[in-house]
């Protein structure tokens, strides 16, 4: 299928599905990518039909491979080359998003130039980035009065093996409120 640029055709889902080529100037000899607005990418090297590419993933996002002018093998990110080939890309525009947050959907209705700060406000509101954020949180919880008890007891038993930080990690406290138990500046009524 030889596609002219900015050629469309209609595909099942009667949908249009807009095609563009794509090429770089260090891609070896003979080497024609056409890239696809539904975010497909057809490699026309072994065959003058094109044949679509399954590409593989980096971190979620999805890649494809072309061999270079000098033998070498480069991977392309597919949502940075498509807005390339599809968006007018604004003079401050760095970053490729996902406006859904989802690496894997390229259509290209769900991809954005964005500056670095429009970057940060659009991570800021990411699923997966406040999730990361919450599991490295620490959560400390309050004591009952029985389980400050034991602690004080482990904490000050002289024969002791227990590493702090493993009593801190049980009990669901920090390391500074085991000092604050041990020295009694909190829980000082506790008799132990």
């Amino acid at each position: 299928m030889n596609l002219e640029k900015n050629e469309s055709f209609y595909r099942d889902n009667n949908f249009v599905e807009e095609w563009r080529y794509y090429y770089e100037d260090d891609w070896a000899e003979g080497y024609e990518i056409a890239i696809s607005s539904k975010g497909r990418v057809m490699n026309f090297v072994k065959s003058k039909n094109g044949v679509i590419l399954k590409g593989s993933s980096i971190n979620g996002y999805q890649v494809f491979n072309t061999k270079m002018k000098d033998g070498k093998r480069k991977n392309f990110y597919l949502h940075k080359v498509m807005a390339i080939a599809f968006l007018d890309k604004p003079e401050d525009g760095l970053f490729v998003i996902h406006k859904n947050y989802d690496k894997k959907d390229n259509n290209i209705n769900n991809l954005a130039w964005v500056n670095r700060k429009e970057w940060e406000k659009h991570q800021d509101k990411n699923p997966k980035v406040i999730a990361k954020r919450q599991s490295k949180r620490r959560t400390y919880t309050k004591l009952s009065y029985a389980e400050a008890t034991i602690l004080k007891k482990k904490l000050l038993d002289p024969n002791r093996k227990t590493r702090l930080k493993v009593l801190a990690k049980q009990f669901g406290v920090s390391e500074m409120q085991l000092h604050r138990i041990k020295t009694g500046e909190n829980w000082a009524d506790l008799k132990v």
